[in-house]
């Protein structure tokens, strides 16, 4: 199913509420074999905002998609190509977070640190954008962001728990000396030959360090499940 662009939607809304709509974002439908139930919370509501001499109709307008399944991506900023995925996993989970949607999430970065992204194909994204020295890149730094996917809703508990995962597993990789050769994989033919072998140790190693995040990662998003 498409879903509409955030403009479109917004704009639909806010006509909809001068005839006296209410706004309801973000509400999730359970669907069952003979029907479905859209279970809107008191706390959503102010009262007075409701007549009860007066009969409402519901429009379910599609807000976001829950992907079905949980991953990581990191990604860099290439200041030619601009934000380029180095290494997804599980791979499949590119076909379901577009590298544009990547893209814009790297564009609302303004510091270092973890955030929560919100948008209309993926209810959340966990975030830790960071930046490693680099002898090879413009301004001495590499620009790099971790995100984290997954196939469901997230809690407090649960974005703050990532957190510290991947406060620990950007501290590891600032403390690698010359990590920033891992990004260079697909450039090797104008870097000199004597760097060629750390590239592929850099390169190999990184990629291992993100299935290991995935991994524990994957631990904590069961253990505390909504």
């Amino acid at each position: 199913m498409k879903l509409m662009l955030e403009k479109d939607r917004k704009e639909i809304i806010s006509n909809l509420k001068k005839f006296g709509s209410l706004g309801l974002r973000r509400q999730s439908l359970r669907v069952h074999k003979n029907g479905a139930k859209f279970t809107i919370s008191k706390t959503y509501i102010d009262d007075e905002l409701i007549d009860p001499q007066i009969l409402y109709t519901l429009i379910l307008i599609p807000e976001i998609r829950i992907a079905t399944k949980s991953g990581i991506v990191l990604s860099y900023f290439e200041r030619k190509k601009g934000t380029l995925v180095f290494y997804a996993y599980p791979e499949v989970i590119l076909e379901e977070v577009f590298p544009i949607q990547i893209s814009n999430i790297m564009e609302q970065v303004s510091k270092e640190g973890f955030f929560v992204h919100r948008s209309s194909t993926v209810p959340s994204s966990l975030n830790y954008y960071f930046e490693i020295p680099s002898e090879w890149a413009r301004g001495g730094k590499e620009m790099l962001i971790i995100s984290v996917f997954l196939d469901r809703l997230t809690n407090k508990r649960l974005e703050e728990s990532i957190e510290e995962i991947c406060d620990d597993f950007v501290l590891q990789l600032k403390g690698t000396e010359g990590l920033f050769k891992a990004l260079y994989m697909e450039k090797r033919d104008k870097i000199p030959e004597k760097d060629h072998s750390d590239i592929k140790k850099m390169n190999e190693s990184l990629r291992n360090k993100i299935k290991s995040l995935y991994k524990e990662i994957k631990t904590h998003n069961e253990r505390y499940k909504l």
